[in-house]
């Protein structure tokens, strides 16, 4: 831009002196033709009246004076007889002088002539008049080009002319890149601010100076940069809102373009991308709702998990925006729920048969019996207390899921594996042990603790034939964890089925309780969940089981400072 605008003053420069030197030159040729006129009509009217005072007597004497360099003069009478010789000394001819014999007529006429001719060339003819009586008597004809004096003087003239020429364009060219170069930098000034604007960096701002249209400019640039870093820092403010907010979703999200090319995707969407695209099982979905504008499915299965799914087709960016859910758990809660209520139902049916049943027969004549009364009544009161237990068991396990999660407390480990070995009471021929370390406490609920290790170690007591022992041990694992134990020394657990005695009304094949429900161990892992801690099982076949559970160490409370 630069070397453009500086060509570009330069021609003007350029243009502008050879203008002024073209003008120069016509002016000089001009005032050399006007002032060598001027002159020679001058010195005709002088030579006239001097040949006037000496007409017709000595005139060639008064034009020996009178001629010089550049300068011819002839005189003739009133008939136009040639008073004077034919040639001058300087070689100029009256007989070959141009325009002579107009100049004569109009002399001789009383009138004066005067022509400018090429080459700076003037002839002059003047009529000679009798002094007194202004009678024609004859006519002065002049031949005149410029002195040497007046050449030399316009030739200097031209020559300083382009002297001037060369300078001025030499200064225009000078100027023109001096300024140029300003302009540029100005404008290279803004263009770089502009730039900087483009990479998003509005804090500078831009350098306005000068009154002009390029300060205007830059004015107005700034105004528009403040208006951009406000606008930016707006839009900054929302997308760390927005990216908060979708960070935080437990629900995927994502933005598909129409080659499955993810655009976006919040960090609960990274199990359904692959490769920077959707996984296959949800393009079906994506297709349609860039199709349909829309769709939806409640129930997607997505490799080992099921997703309920909702597109939605965005025109403006040509994407999909994909929203799926994760509905895993909440399928598997529903099931279980189910079947919960089945195997509920179905423990329930057992214990109302029987009852019914012995209604029925104590009704047809068994109660005047009194064996057979003494029979069936006995078997109302051990259904009774099945249906009483079952109750109780469902209740705990309902009051502990409505619970959920609660605030925890310091629990004595100590005083809690003590009160649960003495509620329970082992059959003969098994031995029940504590083994706890001192002092020993952890971060729970002293209530449910208690319950946990009574439900264990009556499992156990029931599991282990005598002789036999059931051993429970309290420990601290590191410093941060508690580790609690009940080990027995019974038939064991078979591997398949460790990974499910927690489930609702599980109970196994045989190896494990054979009375129960199967809801005690699904209500000791759910109340250990509440406190924060982990339950589990290591079982070798004919060699026992331990059932072991995993509490957090207390954390000390920050003293307030007074």
């Amino acid at each position: 831009m630069r070397l453009w605008l500086g060509l570009a003053f330069a021609s003007v420069g350029l243009i502008t002196a050879a203008a002024v030197y073209l003008l120069v030159r016509d002016s000089s040729g001009k005032s050399l033709t006007q002032s060598s006129a001027e002159l020679a009509v001058g010195r005709t009217v002088r030579l006239t009246d001097s040949v006037s005072e000496s007409f017709p007597v000595d005139v060639d004497k008064t034009l020996q004076g009178a001629r010089t360099d550049g300068f011819d003069a002839w005189v003739v009478d009133r008939s136009g007889r040639l008073l004077t010789p034919d040639m001058t000394d300087s070689g100029q001819r009256f007989s070959a002088l141009t325009h002579q014999q107009q100049a004569l007529t109009r002399a001789l006429h009383g009138k004066r002539y005067e022509a400018d001719l090429p080459g700076n060339l003037t002839v002059i003819g003047a009529p000679v008049f009798t002094p007194g009586n202004n009678k024609v008597e004859g006519a002065v004809i002049t031949r005149a080009t410029p002195p040497a004096a007046l050449r030399r003087s316009i030739e200097g003239l031209r020559g300083d002319s382009l002297t001037a020429l060369a300078l001025a364009i030499g200064a225009g060219i000078l100027i023109g890149f001096a300024v140029a170069s300003l302009i540029a930098t100005r404008v290279k000034r803004l263009a770089s601010s502009a730039e900087r604007m483009a990479q998003g960096r509005f804090d500078e701002p831009l350098p306005v100076g000068g009154r002009d249209e390029i300060g205007d400019l830059a004015r107005a640039l700034d105004a528009m940069r403040e208006a951009l870093r406000e606008s930016f820092n707006m839009l900054a403010t929302e997308r760390d809102r927005l990216s908060a907010i979708l960070d935080g979703l437990t629900e995927a999200v994502m933005v598909v373009s129409s080659d499955d090319e993810v655009r976006f995707s919040n960090p609960s969407a990274a199990p359904l991308i692959s490769g920077g695209k959707p996984l296959l099982a949800l393009r079906p979905a994506l297709k349609r709702a860039a199709e349909q504008g829309s769709a939806q499915n409640a129930w997607l299965r997505v490799e080992d998990s099921v997703y309920g799914v909702q597109a939605r087709r965005v025109p403006a960016e040509r994407t999909v925006l994909l929203v799926a859910r994760d509905r895993t758990e909440e399928l598997r809660r529903e099931l279980a729920e189910r079947e919960f209520v089945s195997n509920a139902a179905h423990e329930l049916r057992n214990p109302l048969a029987g009852i019914s049943g012995a209604i029925e027969v104590l009704r047809a004549g068994a109660k005047d019996d009194d064996e057979a009364r003494e029979h069936f009544l006995g078997r109302l009161a051990d259904d009774a207390e099945r249906m009483t237990r079952l109750t109780q068991s469902l209740l705990t396990l309902a009051r502990v899921e409505a619970g959920g999660s609660s605030e925890t407390e310091v629990v004595d480990v100590n005083l809690a594996a003590e009160e649960a070995a003495s509620a329970v009471d082992p059959p003969e021929g098994v031995e029940l042990t504590v083994e706890a370390e001192p002092e020993l406490v952890a971060a729970g609920d002293p209530t449910l603790l208690r319950q946990v290790l009574i439900g264990l170690l009556t499992n156990a007591c029931k599991n282990t034939p005598a002789p036999g022992g059931v051993t429970l041990r309290a420990r601290r694992n590191n410093e941060n964890e508690v580790m609690i134990e009940v080990e027995d020394t019974g038939t064991g657990i078979p591997a398949d089925e460790q990974d499910r005695v927690f489930e609702r009304f599980y109970r196994g094949s045989g190896s494990l309780e054979t009375e129960g429900f199967g809801l005690g161990l699904s209500i000791a892992r759910r109340m250990v969940n509440v406190m924060g801690g982990q339950i589990g099982v290591r079982s070798t076949p004919d060699n026992g089981s331990t059932f072991w559970v995993s509490l957090q160490v207390p954390q000390p409370s920050p003293t307030p400072v007074a």
